[in-house]
């Protein structure tokens, strides 16, 4: 008997998904995939936190490119 299951209770597959997101990019895992396939499995699971990682990515892709273009200029 599994101790997990409740009286009958259909077993849920395991999931995981992470996002690393460092200076470079992100990573993005789910359910051992890597790559452009994990990232379209969060897509369809968690779509709000791939448009946080997104928008996380793009605001520091921004913040590089202001704090570049200022010390061009100066």
């Amino acid at each position: 008997m599994d101790a997990f299951k409740a009286g009958g209770a259909e077993s849920r597959p395991v999931q995981y998904v992470a996002l690393s997101i460092s200076a470079f990019g992100f990573r993005a895992q789910a359910d051992g995939h890597t790559g452009w396939a994990a990232w379209r499995r969060i897509r369809r699971s968690h779509p709000a936190l791939a448009w946080a990682a997104a928008a996380h990515v793009a605001v520091l892709g921004g913040l590089v490119g202001a704090l570049g273009l200022a010390v061009w200029l100066r």
